[in-house]
């Protein structure tokens, strides 16, 4: 039974590596379904070379497919950089950031 495309942007270091093993469970055997994945390279060296365009492609498409996975991104700090590719991709697909603090259940140890 065919599965769903799932748009995969890649990211820098230790992002990449998480990303990697998150993958490892869209495997068929674990999902029973055969998951088709279109790749993305968010890495901060991909987004200069292309000024972001990589960005937008990745945002294209998360709005095709209706679902993606995301790696953790550097974002450089100088001005006139190519910035957050979280910021371009929330503008991009009128995405929201949703913070929520933690709190402890009672009689429930962390």
């Amino acid at each position: 039974m065919p599965g769903a495309t799932i748009a995969v942007l890649h990211g820098d270091q230790t992002g990449e590596e998480l990303l990697r093993e998150a993958l490892r469970l869209l495997e068929p055997e674990m999902l029973g379904v055969e998951v088709q994945i279109r790749d993305f390279d968010l890495s901060l060296e991909e987004r200069r070379r292309t000024r972001n365009q990589c960005v937008l492609d990745a945002a294209a498409a998360l709005k095709e497919l209706g679902f993606g996975i995301k790696a953790a991104t550097i974002t450089p700090e100088g001005s006139g950089d190519v910035g957050s590719p979280n910021a371009i991709l929330r503008k991009q697909i009128d995405g929201r950031v949703i913070v929520r603090t933690g709190r402890r259940i009672p009689g429930v140890r962390p």
